[in-house]
């Protein structure tokens, strides 16, 4: 999905707008504005986004669905097909930005996303795999689990996908970067309440 990422007063997010620490090595933007075009329905998509801290995520602030076509009419069954998710999602990365040894210089995780859409290349999740929750493999966790819960995505789901480990072993690990401190202002609620 392709989708163009704004600052509130419209200007094109850069590195330089990510603004808010996260963590140890992350620093996000505090809100922006998303918009996609829907590749089976003829409607854009715009979705307002705010960091909030209690939250430990972003959370969507207004959700906007625009006719592309002239004669185009927005109904409710037009509504129900616009993936606020996925429109998330995609911005999101662009919204992150990482300084770590890994890596020459400061960068959104956009940029550094390979071709194969792994968040980290596999010889760094080799890598990971062999030394164990060692500090830069609590890093490499930091940063996956980071950009995942930012996103809505199941962050540990997305530990095990990207460094190729047992759900055991993520929980194991995302437990040790957070007594490290390397996860603090990043929750993700599990599940549904019980009376909701």
């Amino acid at each position: 999905m392709k989708v163009d990422v704004r600052t509130l007063d419209g200007k094109p997010v850069t590195w330089r707008h990510a603004t808010v620490p996260i963590g140890a090595a992350l620093q996000i933007v505090p809100a922006f504005v998303a918009t996609a075009t829907e590749q089976d329905i003829e409607v854009d998509a715009t979705v307002e986004a705010h960091y909030r801290p209690e939250a430990g995520r972003y959370l969507v602030s207004a959700v906007t669905a625009r006719a592309v076509n002239p004669d185009g009419n927005v109904t409710s069954n037009v509504l129900r097909t616009v993936r606020v998710g996925e429109v998330l999602t995609a911005a999101v990365p662009r919204c992150i930005t990482v300084e770590h040894e890994f890596f020459a210089h400061r960068a959104t995780v956009d940029q550094l996303t390979t071709a194969e859409g792994r968040l980290i290349p596999e010889d760094f999740a080799a890598q990971a795999r062999k030394a164990g929750p060692k500090p830069d493999t609590l890093e490499l966790v930091q940063l996956i689990y980071s950009v995942a819960a930012l996103a809505g995505v199941m962050p540990i789901k997305a530990v095990q996908d990207e460094l190729g480990i047992t759900n055991r072993t993520a929980v194991y690990w995302t437990t040790r970067a957070r007594a490290a401190g390397l996860l603090d202002g990043i929750t993700f609620p599990v599940g549904r309440k019980a009376d909701g």
